[in-house]
Parts: structure tokens; sequence; C-alpha cells
């Protein structure tokens, strides 16, 4: 039996991650889903969280917002929405789009006279939780300090 996965993580933009892993750990819809060497055929959708690929060298990370993933025959595809590796993630401007996010839904919820569509509410929490995830990640890859 083969004791490792081809791996690929990719967005619109193009590949973002390709290797081998000998294990995969994925955000899905109903929770985090595990992946070995002989894992049975499967597609699943994906939610924002963190990827994980177990490698012999050591753990990487990737932030990703939502997408899809395809499992068969020892090769795991990531199709996903928004996808950074770990030792990518800008922390300075990640915790600027937090400062951001939350200085608009606080205007959102507070101020009387500020009338925000509910598309702008929902836009703020949207990029409040990427933010929140991209921090995630990068203190799970030991990257913050």
């Amino acid at each position: 039996m083969n004791t490792e996965l081809r791996v690929e993580i990719t967005t619109q933009s193009g590949v973002q991650y390709q290797g081998a892993a000998t294990g995969v750990v994925v955000p899905a819809a109903l929770g985090y889903l595990g992946i070995r060497p002989g894992h049975a055929p499967l597609i699943s959708s994906l939610v924002t969280g963190i990827v994980t690929l177990h490698q012999e060298e050591g753990d990487a990370y990737a932030a990703i917002t939502g997408g899809i993933i395809e499992v068969f025959d020892d090769c795991v595809t990531i199709l996903a929405d928004i996808a950074e590796m770990a030792a990518e993630i800008d922390v300075a401007r990640t915790r600027e789009a937090m400062r951001r996010a939350k200085e608009r839904l606080q205007a959102a919820y507070e101020g009387p006279s500020v009338s925000y569509a509910d598309l702008d509410i929902d836009r703020a929490r949207l990029a409040l939780a990427r933010a929140v995830n991209r921090l995630h990640t990068a203190n799970k890859a030991g990257l913050l300090g």
C-alpha cells in the first residue's frame, strides 16, 4: 500500500500547493475530516478553516475559505475559493483587515444614524472570519511568535 498522498490545493489564481503528504486534515462542512493513503473515494464541500498537511519533515498549514475536496486513488485535490499557505500570510495586513472588519461591524450595530445594508454587514462578517482564520493558521504554524 502507498504511504503518501499526492496533494494539490488550487484556487482561481492557480496552484497554491502541490506535493506529497502522509495525511491531510480539511475543514469539511460537517467537521474536520482526515485523509490517509488508501482512503475511499470522496467528494465533500469545505468551509473556512485550516488545512493541515502531515509531512515527514513536519506539518504544513493552509488557510482556506470554502471550496470542495476530491479524494481518489491517493490523490487529494482541494479546489478552494481562497487559499493561502501559512508561510505566505502577511500577519500585519491580516491584523489590519481584522481591525477594519470589526470597526465596520461595530459601526453597523451601534450607530442608529448609520444605515448599512445587510450585504455590507455580511461582507464585514466574512472579512472578519477570513482574518481570524488566517491568524489562527499563522499561529498554528508558529509564525506569530
